[in-house]
């Protein structure tokens, strides 16, 4: 394909979804039961990708993203696949509250509350991703480089079965008790875990050399640690069952001041402990 005809189609696609997504949000308002909680999701998914193709295309971000190198060209998709989900989130919460009472402002409350969640937490991946440091670009030539580890996937098992047990919830025959717990899993529950783990996902890391210890932990900030081996005095590793068995855990490490950083979610602390020994 040329570059005359991408760049044609490019323009025809946020046009072609946001025509999906009009027409996934008036079969929503036609349609009742199951098969218009099915039009709100794929409401719910189109609109953001519409929003998101549409920057990507007129926004001088993101043509330049397409210019980009491909480590930056990512990093900026992820940033309007973020922005298109916010702006859908807000947009769908306004009109859902100017219209309360109507069908049509229900159904756009329920499209803005599904939105938010994700929304939020993209933005924050971003935010996180744009902070966190290599560690192994700290080390220096003249050290040897002998174990690096990196938080685990299994951290987001918890988030996953929140989403799991919210799906179960509003779709089974739990009628109205079951939408009301599923509601409160989904905008308070999940959110909070899936915060939690993506931090330590992208927080958490360890780099042993063999003169130092290099760690980076936190939540919400990334926090990061030079600690000299010979004046680490104590290294424990907590597991619960899960841990144990997926390999990953939290790592605590203990200086000769009794200071102590704390790496949660760990991808094989044990080994981490065994190479200082």
């Amino acid at each position: 394909m040329n570059d005359s005809a991408e760049k044609r189609l490019s323009h025809w696609v946020p046009i072609g979804l946001g025509l999906a997504a009009l027409v996934a949000l008036v079969c929503a308002l036609l349609w009742r039961g199951g098969a218009s909680l099915g039009f709100v999701a794929a409401f719910v998914v189109v609109l953001p990708a519409a929003v998101a193709s549409a920057l990507m295309c007129w926004w001088p971000g993101g043509r330049e993203a397409r210019r980009a190198c491909r480590d930056e060209r990512r990093r900026r998709q992820l940033v309007m696949i973020s922005v298109g989900l916010l702006v859908s989130a807000v947009i769908t919460l306004l009109l859902g509250v100017w219209w309360s009472g109507t069908r049509p402002g229900n159904t756009l409350m329920i499209a803005g509350i599904l939105l938010l969640p994700p929304a939020v937490l993209l933005m924050l991946m971003v935010w996180l991703s744009g902070r966190s440091s290599d560690l192994r670009a700290r080390v220096e030539p003249d050290e040897k480089l002998i174990h690096d580890a990196h938080g685990h996937w299994a951290v987001f098992l918890l988030p996953l079965v929140v989403v799991t047990l919210t799906g179960i919830l509003a779709l089974g025959p739990f009628g109205v008790p079951g939408l009301a717990i599923a509601a409160s899993l989904y905008v308070i529950v999940l959110p909070g875990s899936a915060v939690i783990a993506l931090g330590r996902f992208i927080n958490s890391a360890v780099v042993v050399t063999d003169r130092r210890v290099l760690v980076a932990y936190g939540v919400i900030r990334q926090k990061t640690a030079t600690l000299e081996r010979k004046r680490i005095t104590a290294s424990g590793v907590k597991q619960h069952f899960a841990g144990k068995i997926l390999g990953y855990g939290k790592l605590t490490l203990v200086d000769r001041d009794g200071d102590s950083r704390v790496i949660a979610g760990l991808r094989r602390p044990r080994r981490v402990v065994r190479h200082l020994e």
